[in-house]
């Protein structure tokens, strides 16, 4: 089977990220510049109009929170708790997101450009009408996900749990399936227009044609 190439993003600090003290406070409609935030608990909480510039998030709790008007860039997200997370008129670009637990995670209208995610745990997530471009998804699990009405373009999808997808009424320029399993894909012919994958995965999409593939003995 041949293997999709990952896209890194190129994430770059000017300097490295500052720690920030025990007592920070976050707050709405702020700004945030090379800063390092680690071990901090933000569940079930409201903001809104945040900007995060060459940050990082380490083991840091975003679980039940909503997030309207967020921008990330050059930001890099490692082992965070981001399920059920809800983010309302996003812009994610040159991002990466390593081992996060991010099960009902909800982008929502959304634009992600150059992001990474490995080993993140996405099932259930929603990707509704967001914009994916130059995004990779790397060993990660994304069944029963929701990209109903999504365009998504050079989306790479490596080594990745897709079963029972939603992809209808989507746009699939350029995105390669060809290492993840597919099996139970909700999908019509026209969405999958523009999509790259095995020959090995035909048999999961024979469907579409209201056929059944079997080998002649």
């Amino acid at each position: 089977m041949t293997k999709a190439v990952s896209k890194k993003p190129e994430i770059k600090y000017s300097n490295l990220p500052k720690i920030l003290s025990s007592d920070f406070v976050l707050h709405n409609e702020s700004q945030y510049e090379q800063k390092s935030l680690t071990g901090k608990n933000y569940s079930n909480q409201v903001f809104n109009n945040l900007r995060f510039y060459e940050c990082e998030f380490k083991e840091v709790n975003l679980s039940q929170a909503k997030i309207s008007d967020l921008k990330f860039s050059n930001v890099k997200l490692e082992d965070c708790d981001l399920a059920n997370l809800k983010l309302e008129k996003t812009l994610i670009e040159q991002a990466e997101f390593i081992k996060c637990r991010m099960t009902g995670f909800k982008l929502v209208e959304g634009n992600l450009r150059n992001v990474l995610f490995k080993h993140c745990q996405l099932k259930l997530s929603l990707f509704r009408m967001s914009k994916l471009k130059n995004v990779t998804f790397e060993h990660c699990v994304l069944e029963e996900a929701d990209f109903y009405g999504a365009e998504l373009s050079g989306v790479i999808f490596t080594d990745s749990d897709l079963t029972k997808v939603e992809f209808s009424a989507g746009k699939l320029k350029d995105t390669d399936f060809r290492s993840s399993q597919i099996s139970g894909l909700s999908i019509n012919v026209e969405s999958l227009k523009g999509a790259i994958i095995d020959p090995g995965q035909v048999n999961d999409l024979a469907w579409l044609l209201g056929a059944k593939i079997e080998w002649k003995q």
